[in-house]
């Protein structure tokens, strides 16, 4: 007990003054940078190691990034023809921008991600020092997934930035400063849709002057309102169906789709059980409160989101750690391996993205490969799913609107627009397949092995997939008019 009083936790953290200059910073930047790179192929690390859930979200986000990066409109992404308002496009801009100004590779795609996640570090590293850098990039919850192009990073970096302003001038009293806070939260809200506000809940922690409330309300509605409201004018029903109807009411309500069947409390008690040694320095030194705040602000945000995701908890963990006051102590380094031994499932095999699908139409059954054939360039995609109607027939109907069709109604009428095709079973799938010689396929083995038929397609065994590939193909109504990427996962 005498050795414990006799030691000055302050003064064992307190840096020496090089260590937090400007140079340094850079360097710990530039650093976390290169190690942060995602050595996975496209949508092939985890989000979720607990369930073995792969990043489908980035082949959706590629595809739309592509798409702008070649020159279509950037106001409004699309994924495989149709609109596609799942997010607020900040990210994609910058994505795509990268990918203009340094070529089609992989890493230029996921450039802001990684650049983000180096961004949270370095702000990790200059308010907690090297160990609170370390035990952040251990955390396999944050490392699996930090530098895709995701959202999550440059969502969390936004985060940091408005909760550390808040924490600096916490009535918003200086000159601008509330504008540059409430800045801050517009640019979160285009990154990721409503959970871009949940910093405005600091300012019930700040109280700061109702004018400066007002302030920080324009401030936000500057950056965010303009392309909402070009969005709900020029595309208002898809608009308020899924940027409205899906993404915010059905899934922040009652998701009527579950990556698990665990229950809410479950899912995130097993995944955040990871986290503990982040929690290990607050039994040692002061407390932050304004970090306690944002975390409990995180914590109350996941809970009331029906919807499960593992990457929502993303953000805690640089907050949870800045939640101790100062540079930690070295010896708390040792914490780290705990982190660095819990990994994630064997990633499975995926086929290589290439350019042999160039000038054909495909129809891949069912959705496995994490969407990753939608970047195929030069080729027409469609899915193909064995179900008759494809959920949620709400807000955001499909069917409704022409974008899924039944194999009867498909055959009939194959319009540009359509991206799905259901088949109620195994004889619609065989009338389907015999129904379009001109088409390939992209089969499971054991979907292939019952459908037991002839076709008049060659018939190609791939390492994951069942190949059908049409004698006389054709090119389809719409192609990727994309470059293949050149990175993990692409074949040249």
């Amino acid at each position: 007990m005498l050795i414990f009083q006799s030691v000055n936790l302050e003064k064992l953290s307190t840096p020496v003054p090089w260590l937090r200059s400007f140079p340094a910073l850079v360097l710990v930047f530039v650093l976390s940078a290169f190690l942060i790179e995602p050595s996975a192929p496209v949508a092939a690390a985890f989000v979720d190691p607990a369930a073995g859930t792969l990043a489908q979200d980035e082949a959706l986000y590629a595809h739309s990034i592509l798409r702008i990066a070649n020159g279509e409109t950037p106001l409004t992404p699309q994924f495989l023809g149709r609109l596609s308002l799942v997010k607020p496009p900040l990210f994609h801009w910058l994505s795509a921008a990268s990918l203009r100004l340094f070529g089609p590779h992989l890493w230029a795609l996921r450039l802001p991600g990684i650049l983000a996640a180096a961004g949270v570090l370095t702000l990790l590293y200059a308010t907690l020092g090297p160990v609170g850098w370390l035990l952040c990039f251990s955390q396999y919850l944050w490392r699996a997934r930090a530098g895709l192009a995701m959202m999550d990073d440059l969502l969390t970096l936004l985060y940091l930035l408005a909760v550390l302003w808040i924490a600096k001038d916490r009535k918003l009293e200086g000159r601008g400063s509330a504008w540059v806070f409430g800045a801050l939260v517009g640019l979160a809200v285009m990154t990721k849709w409503f959970a871009g506000v949940l910093p405005l809940a600091m300012l019930f922690w700040g109280r700061p002057p109702w004018r400066r409330w007002v302030e920080v309300a324009v401030a936000t509605a500057v950056v965010a309102l303009p392309w909402h409201a070009y969005q709900f004018f020029a595309n208002r029903e898809w608009f308020l169906a899924e940027y409205l109807g899906v993404e915010l009411l059905s899934y922040a309500v009652a998701a009527p789709v579950q990556s698990t069947q665990e229950s809410h409390w479950h899912f995130y008690a097993v995944r955040a059980q990871t986290l503990w040694p982040l929690f290990v320095p607050l039994l040692l030194r002061r407390w932050s409160p304004v970090w306690l705040v944002w975390c409990g602000v995180l914590s109350l945000a996941i809970a009331a989101y029906s919807y499960q995701n593992a990457s929502y908890l993303v953000p805690l963990v640089p907050a949870i750690l800045l939640c101790s006051r100062g540079w930690l102590p070295l010896w708390l380094a040792p914490l780290a391996l705990v982190g660095w031994l819990g990994n994630g499932p064997a990633s499975p095999g995926l086929r290589p993205i290439g350019s042999d699908l160039a000038e054909r139409e495909v129809l891949h059954l069912d959705a496995d490969d994490q969407l990753r054939t939608a970047l195929s360039p030069d080729a027409t995609l469609r899915y193909v799913f064995l179900l008759e109607h494809l959920p949620p027939n709400g807000p955001l109907d499909f069917e409704q609107r022409g974008i899924a069709k039944s194999t009867e109604r498909f055959l009939a009428d194959p319009g540009a627009q359509v991206d799905a095709v259901l088949v109620k079973d195994l004889d619609a799938l065989r009338l389907l397949i015999a129904g379009s010689p001109q088409r390939d396929f992209l089969l499971p083995p054991k979907a292939w092995a019952a459908l037991a038929m002839s076709v008049p397609h060659e018939v190609i065994v791939e390492t994951t997939k069942i190949r059908l590939k049409s004698r006389h193909p054709v090119a389809g109504p719409r192609p990727n008019r994309f470059q293949l990427l050149d990175g993990p996962g692409f074949a040249k």
